[in-house]
């Protein structure tokens, strides 16, 4: 039987390895439907690469792999996938996943069993956004998925304890990057109840976006707790990246003290109110009040960096990127 998988491969890269390395898995022989160039010129926004340079290329690794397949020009996205009675399997990406389950539907149509579909994942670059030959095309990442031009984050902020955290966190996932601080923003009120915290962490993130790889925007809030009838400190973290995904995280929160409430409620902000009952002048911004009430034992840089992490964590699972993602 056979294992069918297609593609234009104008770079290959990591995702099309696993697509091809999971085809070869099956242990039936592969059939690589390649497009033409025609295809390339009329469906793809860069300019064409030969098709005798993307079949040579991928003659070169299967061959090191396997003997047991084929390459097949092909002139549209279905190839000849729904009427081949020998093929058994399709191996698609979960950009190319619909497409498989339209084939299933013209198979049936004709007569012939579905296939059963292997869907991969996409293999993600070093900043987290899928690899694909377009990305490789325009200079922004290398086949492996290592960036090449600098990854651009925005964050809408006054605070330098913010963006250091925000450094702190990107330097873990890439060490080619940009921070864009943005000061052109407004807030509807400096100390968020609630729901308010989340929205205003919104508003930061896109106040930023503009031409950014990721915006990130930081907001501290205080959230009531209707169990203990306490109030606790919590940072949000909203992130938006160029694609328009977005993905929220929060830190751990902590019980604020009552007397610091009862002057919150008088139109205060949590640092104000902390800062008159103890008659200080200034809280450093990274140790902020949680250092204070600890003894220095944790700071707010801590949990400010707790909220980025967490709001990046869904971005770690390829599977983030599903089907309604359409790679540039």
């Amino acid at each position: 039987m056979i294992t069918v998988v297609g593609g234009t491969f104008s770079k290959l890269h990591k995702g099309h390895k696993a697509l091809l390395n999971t085809a070869i898995d099956t242990g039936n022989e592969v059939v690589i439907g390649l497009t033409s160039d025609e295809y390339v010129k009329k469906n793809k926004i860069y300019p064409a690469v030969p098709y005798s340079i993307r079949y040579r290329t991928l003659y070169n690794y299967m061959i090191k792999r396997t003997n047991r397949f084929r390459i097949r020009q092909i002139d549209d996205r279905n190839g000849n996938a729904p009427y081949e009675k020998d093929y058994e399997i399709i191996v698609v990406s979960p950009e190319t996943y619909p497409r498989s389950l339209k084939i299933n539907e013209i198979r049936i149509s004709n007569g012939l069993p579905p296939l059963k579909i292997i869907r991969v994942p996409y293999v993600l670059a070093q900043d987290l956004f899928p690899i694909s030959s377009t990305r490789i095309i325009n200079g922004e990442i290398d086949a492996n998925g290592k960036r090449k031009i600098p990854l651009k984050i925005g964050i809408s902020t006054r605070n330098e304890a913010k963006i250091y955290a925000v450094e702190k966190f990107v330097r873990r996932i890439v060490k080619n990057y940009s921070i864009v601080k943005n000061e052109d923003y407004s807030l509807k009120t400096q100390q968020p109840f609630g729901e308010d915290t989340m929205e205003l962490a919104t508003q930061r993130a896109m106040a930023s976006l503009k031409d950014n790889d990721y915006s990130i925007g930081i907001e501290s809030g205080i959230i009531y707790e209707k169990f203990s009838k306490k109030y606790f400190d919590v940072h949000y973290c909203v992130v938006i990246d160029r694609f328009g995904n977005v993905t929220r995280g929060m830190s751990s929160g902590f019980e604020i003290p009552d007397h610091i409430v009862d002057r919150m409620k008088r139109d205060m902000t949590f640092s104000e109110a902390y800062s008159k009952y103890f008659n200080l002048e200034e809280i450093d911004q990274a140790e902020g009040i949680i250092g204070k009430l600890s003894g220095d034992r944790l700071k707010r840089i801590t949990l400010m960096d707790e909220a980025i992490r967490n709001a990046f964590i869904p971005r770690l699972d390829p599977d983030f990127y599903d089907s309604t993602y359409t790679p540039p």
